[in-house]
């Protein structure tokens, strides 16, 4: 009994130990996409649920949203998240795998009409902004010197609800999800109930990028699965989200 035992532990390990790892580099900043510190989020499940099961082993890197595209040009990762066409090369891109609305929030007196009011604003975004929102935006953005983006975005929200911006421009569940965050106790908390939200952007399908055209196929093919048998939509529920 003992010697089978030793041998399947053997076996387990020789399985682990030959399973291929895939570095996939991951926002660290994007709940409830990616929650860092509790290792999960909707798009770490998709990936787990994909590769379950199979040949490799997934490694998270969590890093700034641009640092993962150089590091997937460099050849350090394997593959990331969210990602458009026409926004790297050298890569191979999923089947669409989510979809994100992005959103500007703002506090009153400040209301928009359109992307030029945006021109005279302080205002903070996501990394990559100008390339995912369109090109109307990034004109904007051009003239505005008072535009910058942050890898960081739980700080978009403190800094609006203080006054030290007067938009962010964030996906809306990421917005929510850290407004959440504030406790009744945080003086910032009364300014919840005035945030404006302005829908001025398309919603933005994104995939998912791959070095290799063998495991981009392995996740098309899993995720097709996943959304043929209802796991997709089960884990959107898990977070109390749709797709």
């Amino acid at each position: 009994m003992i010697a089978r035992g030793l041998l399947i532990i053997a076996l387990l390990l020789s399985g682990h130990l030959s399973a291929q790892p895939l570095k996939v580099g991951v926002s660290f900043a994007i709940p409830p996409y990616v929650i860092q510190e509790q290792g999960r989020g909707i798009e770490l499940d998709l990936l787990r649920a994909a590769f379950d099961g199979s040949e490799y082993r997934l490694d998270f890197q969590y890093l700034p949203l641009e640092r993962t595209f150089r590091m997937l040009a460099d050849g350090k990762l394997d593959a990331i998240i969210n990602v458009r066409p026409g926004m790297l090369d050298g890569a191979f891109l999923s089947r669409p795998v989510i979809r994100f609305r992005n959103q500007v929030f703002t506090l009153p007196p400040f209301t928009l009409m359109s992307l030029d009011d945006l021109a005279t604003m302080r205002v903070t975004a996501f990394q990559r902004a100008t390339r995912v929102l369109g090109p109307d935006f990034a004109a904007v953005a051009a003239r505005n010197p008072h535009y910058e983006e942050v890898a960081k975005q739980q700080t978009q929200v403190r800094q609006l609800l203080l006054g030290r911006v007067d938009a962010v421009i964030m996906e809306e569940r990421v917005f929510h999800y850290f407004l959440d965050q504030l406790q009744p106790a945080d003086p910032l908390h009364g300014s919840r109930a005035q945030i404006l939200a302005h829908s001025l952007f398309a919603p933005t399908l994104y995939h998912f990028a791959f070095r290799s055209a063998a495991v981009r196929d392995h996740f098309d093919r899993a995720l097709l699965a996943m959304r043929v048998d209802g796991r997709y939509e089960q884990i959107f529920a898990d977070y109390d989200v749709s797709p």
